[in-house]
């Protein structure tokens, strides 16, 4: 299972949007495609760091919550 997570993070990771035509897409448009693929990444970045953490450290998180 952790092999499947770790090719979904590196996906996210590297998630770039291929629908948008440049010629007709505004200003906010394109802010919007550029803030939605950033998110994609970041999310890709949060789950490649849990996969990295041990089983200490996921407790520990656990027991913040």
């Amino acid at each position: 299972m952790k092999d499947r997570l770790e090719v979904f993070a590196s996906w996210l990771k590297n998630y770039k949007s291929n629908n948008y035509d440049p010629y007709t897409e505004g200003v906010l448009e394109t802010q919007i495609r550029q803030n939605h693929d950033a998110t994609i990444q970041k999310i890709g970045d949060y789950l490649e760091e849990i996969l990295a953490m041990d089983d200490e450290q996921i407790d520990n998180e656990l027991k913040q919550k």
